[in-house]
């Protein structure tokens, strides 16, 4: 049970990229207190350590290994309070499989040795198993991908500047803290709204907190945001009242118009619109009242006069309509009729044919009556 009092120090990760080399080097998560020994006396303490380490860890933060790249941030944490407790490296091989849960925990236990010494398992140190853990779970390829979300991170238009920061916090959590505070908040000013940005670069100073600069970024935020809601709701009751003036404006006159079909036989004329549709002259009547200056009835016709008004400008109209028509009449040229005097008998003269003269008198003044009631 007793552990090798020589430090072992695993083969490091040599990534592509010489930006990842200190995150993915095991040596960066080596505790403060680097003894490697394990006794008895100490496993009989790891139950009282292990609760004095996760009042800093955490006590429902235990990491199931997702997301991958989670494993920068649940490496630091365990280094911040293992040092915090005063914890060696012999322990925190045992202890560090405490705070995970899941299908990882039983993998861990899997490949480290027993308790009792009865087993040697794939590790045997500290740095050995975190060097597992970052082969394992950290990607190099993934964590590109995350350091370019970083740079490209933006300020989106349904979320304000403290929701955005928190999604900037934890995209860099995920590239394992590899940006600096001052990376940090350049990223975020630069992310932002352009109406909030130049604001904020401005406020901005060296030795500023970034909470406090988010604050700051709020409140701009809030009062641009203001603004735009009040300029499309004057936007809106501008479009409302043009509107409304459309509706009010007297349109074009209406002409009345008959539907006219086709005719059915040879010669027939079809039917235009009727006289009472018309005005003077087969023009629609679209004058207006010369009472109420109003369209759709005549002056004789208007309710604001009274009846007694209306009354006598329909008897005068009645009486000009009258004087109109007989005017009409008297100037309408008369019809001539001619009187035609017909004869009877041969065309020849005769003494037995030739009538008596009582006879052809009678005729004759039968013939006239008949010419003058014709023409009558």
């Amino acid at each position: 049970m007793e552990g090798d009092p020589y430090r072992r120090v695993p083969p490091k990760i040599t990534p592509a990229d010489d930006r990842y080399g200190a995150i993915l080097d095991c040596t960066t998560y080596a505790l403060a207190n680097g003894d490697v020994r394990y006794d008895r006396t100490m496993a009989h303490g790891l139950g009282r350590l292990r609760k004095d380490v996760s009042a800093t860890f955490g006590r429902e933060s235990e990491w199931d290994g997702t997301p991958a790249l989670g494993v920068f941030e649940f490496l630091s944490r365990f280094v911040k309070a293992a040092n915090d407790n005063d914890v060696s490296e012999g322990r925190a091989l045992y202890l560090l499989p405490e705070f995970t849960k899941g299908d990882l925990k039983r993998e861990l236990y899997a490949i480290m040795p027993s308790l009792q010494g009865g087993r040697s398992g794939e590790v045997s140190s500290y740095l050995e198993l975190v060097n597992w853990l970052l082969r394992k779970y950290a990607d190099e390829q993934s964590l590109s991908d995350q350091d370019a979300l970083f740079h490209a991170a933006s300020q989106r238009d349904d979320e304000t500047e403290s929701e955005y920061y928190v999604r900037l916090r934890g995209v860099r959590r995920l590239c394992g803290y590899i940006h600096t505070e001052g990376q940090m908040k350049s990223r975020f000013m630069q992310g932002l709204w352009w109406e909030v940005r130049a604001d904020v670069r401005e406020h901005n100073t060296g030795n500023m907190p970034m909470d406090i600069l988010v604050q700051y970024a709020q409140r701009k935020g809030d009062v641009c945001r203001r603004r735009h809601q009040e300029h499309k709701a004057e936007e809106a009751r501008r479009a409302e009242a043009r509107r409304e003036r459309r509706a009010a404006r007297p349109g074009p006159p209406r002409y009345l118009t008959a539907a006219v079909g086709e005719s059915s036989k040879v010669g027939e004329v079809p039917p235009g619109p009727s006289r009472e549709e018309k005005g003077r002259q087969g023009r629609p009547r679209s004058y207006p009242c010369l009472a109420c200056n109003k369209l759709g009835h005549f002056v004789r016709e208007c309710p604001r006069l009274d009846a007694g008004t209306r009354a006598l400008l329909t008897q005068a109209y009645k009486e000009r309509a009258e004087e109109r028509s007989k005017r009409r009449e008297n100037t309408r040229p008369a019809q001539a009729v001619a009187a035609v005097r017909v004869r009877h008998g041969p065309p020849w003269s005769s003494s037995d044919d030739i009538p008596s003269q009582g006879k052809g008198s009678d005729e004759e003044e039968d013939e006239e009556e008949y010419s003058s009631s014709g023409n009558e």
